[in-house]
């Protein structure tokens, strides 16, 4: 879960610096939030991302297994076929669930966020268990959360 958490920040983070170099990004207004908030506030916020991320990593492997299955059973696509379509159809569709959250910023969006879900469903791919990719994406956001947390407060101090 750490390794593909870790995995996810490095390539998320590549991916966004690009996008933000050639044109403009939104900021996560959660992060916003969370920075005015009191210790117990932001206790309560880490608690609650717990069933939103597990929802997420369900809201995509559930469409990831039927498009596998629709792929495979019904099309007759090699399996190895499908999981490629299925896991680049679902990233490209996390990513669109994404766009409120980001100012309806398609690029950031399909780049960034999609980029970032391809990464988090490797684990689902490579396991067939989706505590690990789920794991990964707590891990995940838990460190983005906290690290915008730690640089909010030096910037606060200088």
């Amino acid at each position: 879960m750490l390794g593909f958490a870790l995995l996810n920040i490095v390539i998320s983070m590549g991916l966004g610096f690009i996008v933000w170099a050639l044109t403009q990004v939104a900021s996560n207004g959660s992060t916003t939030q969370l920075g005015t908030t009191d210790t117990l506030g932001r206790m309560v916020f880490f608690v609650k991302t717990l069933p939103q991320l597990l929802g997420e990593e369900v809201i995509t492997i559930l469409p990831f297994l039927a498009l596998l299955h629709w792929l495979t059973h019904k099309l007759g696509w090699s399996r190895k076929g499908a999981i490629l379509l299925a896991w680049f159809a679902t990233s490209v569709m996390f990513g669109m669930l994404h766009l409120p959250t980001y100012d309806w910023n398609w690029v950031q969006c399909l780049v960034v966020i999609g980029g970032a879900r391809m990464v988090l469903t490797l684990p689902w791919i490579m396991t067939k268990n989706m505590w690990v990719s789920t794991g990964a994406h707590i891990t995940n956001d838990w460190l983005l959360f906290a690290a915008g947390l730690w640089g909010a407060g030096l910037a606060s101090k200088v």
